[in-house]
């Protein structure tokens, strides 16, 4: 255990790695910045902009009538641009209902108001060509506090700082986080094998429940999860989703050594394999719902015995059938497999099953 005066001096450090400013900004300010691209929105973060209708018009009529709007944060490069952190709703809102935003969200720009709970039926049905210069000038000119981090090369002091940001009335999903913030060559591979039809087909074939998973990037957290039980250490020390993260990172910053090229291959040989041979039940026990557990051992021992089963799918399957009725299987499968234990012992007793002990 650390002494005061340790625990001081890492607090010390710590705090040097993150230096802020903050100044008030009007929002035609804020457009301004954002037309000449001294404002960036990652195109990663830009998915995640999903307020509807209702939050969209209470923030517009909020600033029409003055009620206090929080701060937004942004991301200071070294050639003075900012990049979003965290107002991404409020924000692309703005730009929306101005008709401004760019790329893939322009099909957002000039949406029409809605009834709204303090004005009711005023502003229903209004765009901005609809305000009078007026009220289009109340919202251009309305102040928002902008909160300017800057922050030295350190990678986990940048997730850390988005992660706790990301405090909006729609939260994004950990993947979703991750997909912003843990960028490269390993974050472009999950989203590649995410979205190819063979892996999306033997997930889910329910098109409602795709497209929710697709916004929500669980397709590419599958593929972490894959990725995390084949190199990973199966140290979970606290929950999936931190180790899930923990293990991108150290992927990233090249603590986990993966021939992305040779495993992205081995990968679809064995998305092919199981789309070929079996259906999506093979992930499902006896509730018939997408079982991550199962996901996670199927895939595992796809990859460790794939030469061997390749061209005897039904063996594969016999093994697995067996795995859904083993009670020991089961029981570390539990509500706590977060525990270390609790996951190795489940990987160690599929292998088990899968060896005829």
């Amino acid at each position: 255990m650390l002494d005061s005066k340790e625990i001081e001096d890492k607090i010390l450090e710590l705090r040097t790695e993150l230096k802020t400013d903050r100044l008030d900004m009007s929002f035609g300010e804020i457009m301004s910045l954002y037309e000449k691209e001294d404002l960036f929105i990652s195109p990663e973060y830009q998915r995640a902009y999903r307020w509807n209708e209702n939050q969209k018009s209470r923030f517009i009529e909020s600033i029409l009538l003055g009620v206090p709007i929080p701060p937004i944060f942004v991301a200071e490069d070294n050639d003075g641009k900012w990049e979003l952190v965290d107002g991404l709703q409020r924000i692309s809102t703005i730009l929306s209902f101005f008709g401004i935003l760019k790329n893939d969200l322009k099909n957002n720009n000039y949406f029409k108001l809605i009834e709204t709970s303090l004005t009711k039926k005023i502003l229903e049905d209004i765009s901005i060509d609809e305000l009078s210069v007026k009220l289009q000038n109340t919202i251009k000119r309305s102040v928002c506090r902008v909160e300017i981090l800057r922050w030295d090369s350190e990678f986990d002091m940048r997730y850390e700082l988005f992660n706790r940001l990301n405090t909006g009335s729609s939260p994004l999903k950990p993947q979703e986080v991750r997909n912003c913030v843990l960028l490269g060559k390993f974050n472009n591979l999950l989203k590649e094998i995410a979205s190819m039809e063979n892996f999306i087909n033997i997930i889910e074939s329910d098109e409602e429940k795709n497209e929710v998973y697709i916004r929500e990037m669980y397709f590419e957290e599958l593929v972490l999860r894959y990725f995390s039980v084949i190199f990973g250490d199966l140290n979970v020390e606290k929950n999936i989703p931190e180790y899930l993260t923990n293990f991108m990172k150290n992927v990233n910053k090249e603590e986990i050594n993966i021939n992305l090229e040779l495993e992205k291959e081995k990968l679809i040989n064995i998305i092919n394999f199981i789309n070929d041979n079996f259906d999506k039940s093979i992930f499902r026990g006896g509730n018939n719902r997408f079982s991550e557990n199962l996901y996670e051992t199927v895939l595992y021992f796809a990859y460790k015995y794939f030469d061997k089963y390749k061209n005897i799918p039904q063996e594969f399957l016999s093994k697995i059938d067996i795995l859904k009725d083993d009670d020991e299987y089961k029981k570390a499968s539990g509500f706590q497999t977060h525990q270390k234990s609790r996951l190795k012992r489940k990987f160690e007793r599929a292998e088990e099953i899968f060896n005829g002990i």
